[in-house]
């Protein structure tokens, strides 16, 4: 005899097939808020009539579905808000089915813990190259923007800036440098 299949696992209210088509989405949205898509089909209707009417010349007959238009519109506008919002909560609550609430909540918090672990090694992947850069900078005697000079570390400060001076001086590179510093050979050969 053949043992009875296992039940298939509970199936989250928030969970979405990926290959579900448009009709089968529109059925399943239609089921959680009907008052959207029916709103909005009243808002076209109410749009379509009142170009029917303008094309007839009958103003006020437009004017009266342009409003009415206006009023759908926001009462699909509260409907969505509602059915997203405080509708949704409430459905699920009072109907919803108390199982599937605790298994998506329990997977939620499963998701949270995972994404945790997740941030938690990508932290430490990130600390431990940060560390071997920080190696790899003192072995060539460059650590955190100082010069390791002799075994003993001296910042960029410490060693002066006349050293940096006379350096560009001594360049063949820097024109401005050349010229102040021909100018500095002229004056003194004229003394």
């Amino acid at each position: 005899m053949s043992s009875p299949e296992p039940a298939p696992p509970p199936v989250s209210p928030y969970y979405q097939d990926p290959l579900e088509t448009w009709t089968a989405k529109f059925a399943r949205k239609f089921k959680e808020n009907p008052w959207v898509p029916i709103g909005c089909v009243a808002t076209c209707g109410a749009l379509i009539m009142s170009a029917v009417k303008l094309r007839q010349g009958q103003s006020k007959q437009m004017n009266y579905w342009l409003r009415a238009r206006v009023g759908l519109q926001g009462a699909t506008v509260v409907a969505l808000l509602m059915g997203t919002t405080w509708g949704r909560e409430f459905i699920k609550e009072h109907f919803g089915d108390k199982e599937a609430i605790a298994v998506a909540e329990e997977e939620a918090k499963r998701a949270k813990e995972a994404q945790r672990e997740r941030e938690r090694q990508e932290f430490e992947e990130r600390l431990r190259a940060a560390q071997l850069a920080t190696e790899q900078e003192e072995t060539f005697g460059v650590s955190g923007g100082k010069r390791v000079v002799g075994g003993t570390t001296t910042t960029t400060a410490e060693t002066g800036k006349s050293e940096v001076v006379e350096a560009a001086k001594k360049s063949n590179g820097w024109r401005l440098w050349r010229t102040s510093s021909s100018q500095e050979k002229d004056d003194s050969s004229k003394s």
